[in-house]
Order: structure tokens, then C-alpha cells, then sequence
């Protein structure tokens, strides 16, 4: 089969399945304001890609091949030059860097100073990329259905968040954690995913997905998203607090972070907030329902500050001020101590929680409907 008949078949078979797939096709932003990549084989050599000009050429990738960016709208590849965008896919997948990656990819520049690349998938296969990353592998296998549930829901209504970067969801923690294909990948990720395929969790009333927002553990319960994130146009009651006693054996469950004053000050500082070179005293203005924080008051030698719990836990960090569910604040010994509970926002399903239900003997729909009230499970595609 010579070039052009090869690519017009393997064109017509992604063709085919975009049109008449029984799922949803994603863009994923993977590497955003690079100068470079590293394209390498995986299993098969044979690359094809096609660019700008509607050509299609066949890439034999040997070996790890750096592929670089030529201002302002050109790449460098196995020494030849070709003009941006291109998309690259093959009979298997492909591996860049050191990631490995179903579907396409796509390359191109938006500021002409960087490329950017973005995975084209079909949404099954983009969970088999984040379910491993958003959960304890090591979780009941009803627990990776639920995740697979609720991450599926995410993204679709997620769709376009990031439209004007040219892709719909990042691969990081802001949208959802995405590494590409495990090469490695348990049996039991892939048969959560796909035994779950389709399915959404969707409003009672209107039956439209929801916004499914997950944390790891949520200190004893949830919280109402308009606590978290007022005047966001959410649904109000599937994102509603509830109680969970579930997360207690969660090694998260209580925490304790101490910074020196100094540090603290500086941290201040740096965020624009500047209270002097001593901190006389910190109260907690107001909490949420549920005990979280919302607002507290910095008291320094020069200025006295408000700060919001969200602002607290980003200025000093997501991962040392792990919720806004702060119980108490002391200042001894040139330290200031903070303790709290949960990690995360508080917002929807907690996964520790649902997990221990599952443990249970909870079945997957019976523990989403309980995070997310005034919901039910439908099968979109």
C-alpha cells in the first residue's frame, strides 16, 4: 500500500470513529511554552504525521529523536524542516518524552516563540491516563468505578475550559491529572473504566451532568459549593454539604503545619501583604456551616490584614495548609502553628470517605448519590 493509500485508510478509520463513535473525542493540553520535544518509538517506528500543507509523511523513529521548535512557525525533525501545526499519530501510540500517548498529536505555536502539544483522544482512553492519578490504585475496585464515574462527568462538563490556550482540559491539577497511558497500567484501572463507559452523574430534575468536584479527605464533612466558590453558577443542591465520618482512617484526616515568623512574613510580603516585622495576633473572623474557614484577620506592628481561607491555603501553600477546615492558630516559641483537618477543598465526593463506604459494601451508585445529593447515574453514550 503506497503513502497516500495508507494514510486515506488510516484517515478514514479515525474519521469513522469520530463521526460515528459512541463516545466523546478530547483535547488535552500535555506541554504548553516548550522549545522542544523528545518523539520516540513505541512498539511500532513508523510514524505518520501531516502538516500545514495537507502532506503526509511517514517518520522511522529508531530511537529518542528531538524534535525543536524554529521561531516563528517551524519544527525541526530527523533534520528536515516543516511548517506548524502538524499532527502526528501511528498505528499504535506514541511516546513523547516520557510519556506515552493513545490517539494524536498535535503540534503548533500560538505566540510564535513556543509549541504547544495537545493529545487527541476519545474520553474512555483519556481515563485510563487519569484515574491512576486522581486515586490510590490500591483502592476497592468499586472505588475506581466511582472515580471513573465521576472523572468521566468532570470532563465532559469541563469541555473548552481551556479554549483559548486550543485545547479543552489541561493535564495537571487544575483540570484533572493526566500522564498519557501507564505502560504498566493495572487490568483493574481499564476494567473500571470501561465498565463504567458512558455513565455520568446528572441532575434529577433537568438531567444534565454536573459538576462532579472531588477531594481526598474531607475532615468530617463536606461543604456547600457557595461557601467555597460563591456566585459560581452551580448546581446548588448536588453540590450541598453532607456529613461523612467515613475518612477518619484516612492518614490526612488531622494535620498540624508550623512555619517560623519569619517565613510567614515573608510569605505575607510576597503576596503583596506587608504587616510589618511581627505578628502581635491572628483571629478567625468567620467559618463556613461545616468549619471551615472563611475569613481571618492578620494583626502585624504596621498593618492589620483580612484573608480569605482559599488565599491563606495559596499564599503558604496547597500542600502544608491542606484544607481551610483550621480548628485552631497559636503563636509560641517564634512559630506560628496551624491545625487542621482533611485535605482539599471540601467540595463534592470525598474520595478516603466514599472508599471506606465502598469497604462497606456500598455499591457505586448508592455512594455518588450520597456525596452529590439530588443526583442520579445515567448512561450519556
Amino acid at each position: 500500500m503506497n503513502l497516500s493509500k495508507k494514510f486515506l485508510f488510516f484517515l478514514s478509520i479515525f474519521l469513522f470513529q469520530f463521526l460515528f463513535s459512541t463516545t466523546y473525542f478530547i483535547r488535552v493540553g500535555i506541554k504548553s511554552n516548550i522549545k522542544s520535544f523528545y518523539l520516540s518509538p513505541y512498539r511500532k517506528n513508523k510514524i505518520l504525521f501531516q502538516h500545514k500543507t495537507k502532506e503526509v509523511n511517514v517518520l522511522k523513529v529508531n530511537q529518542k529523536t528531538i524534535c525543536v521548535f524554529i521561531k516563528p512557525d517551524k519544527i525541526k525533525i530527523l533534520n528536515k524542516i516543516y511548517k506548524l501545526p502538524i499532527r502526528l499519530y501511528s498505528e499504535g501510540k506514541l511516546k513523547i518524552n516520557d510519556g506515552v500517548y493513545a490517539g494524536e498529536i498535535e503540534v503548533f505555536s500560538k505566540d510564535g516563540k513556543t509549541i504547544n502539544l495537545v493529545n487527541i483522544l476519545n474520553i474512555e482512553s483519556y481515563l485510563y491516563g487519569v484515574v491512576p492519578y486522581e486515586i490510590e490504585p490500591m483502592w476497592t475496585d468499586e472505588m475506581l468505578k466511582i472515580q471513573s464515574i465521576i472523572a468521566r462527568t468532570y470532563t465532559i462538563v469541563n469541555l473548552n475550559r481551556h479554549r483559548e490556550d486550543g485545547f479543552d482540559v489541561c493535564s495537571t491539577v487544575h483540570c484533572q491529572v493526566y500522564k498519557g497511558i501507564n505502560e504498566n497500567m493495572e487490568l483493574r484501572i481499564k476494567k473500571a473504566v470501561d465498565s463504567t463507559k458512558g455513565l455520568v452523574v446528572v441532575d434529577k430534575k433537568n438531567e444534565q451532568p454536573i459538576q462532579t468536584y472531588y477531594h481526598a479527605v474531607c475532615g468530617g464533612a463536606t461543604e456547600n459549593v457557595t461557601e467555597v466558590w460563591p456566585g459560581l453558577p452551580y448546581n446548588i443542591k448536588a453540590l450541598s454539604g453532607v456529613k461523612c465520618d467515613f475518612c477518619k482512617n484516612s492518614p490526612y484526616y488531622s494535620w498540624r503545619q508550623s512555619f517560623s515568623l519569619n517565613e510567614f512574613i515573608l510569605k505575607l510580603k510576597n503576596n503583596g501583604d506587608d504587616v510589618g516585622n511581627k505578628i502581635k495576633n491572628i483571629d478567625i473572623l468567620s467559618k463556613t456551616e461545616h468549619g471551615r474557614i472563611k475569613n481571618l484577620q492578620i494583626l502585624g506592628n504596621k498593618n492589620k490584614i483580612e484573608v480569605s481561607g482559599e488565599n491563606l491555603r495559596r499564599i503558604l501553600g496547597y500542600n502544608k495548609i491542606r484544607s481551610t477546615k483550621i480548628y485552631k492558630i497559636e503563636i509560641k516559641d517564634n512559630k506560628i502553628i496551624f491545625y487542621g483537618k482533611g485535605w482539599g477543598h471540601g467540595v463534592g465526593l470525598c474520595q478516603w470517605g466514599a472508599n471506606e463506604l465502598t469497604k462497606q459494601g456500598k455499591k457505586f451508585k448508592e455512594v455518588i448519590e450520597y456525596y452529590y445529593p439530588k443526583t442520579k447515574i445515567k448512561k450519556l453514550y
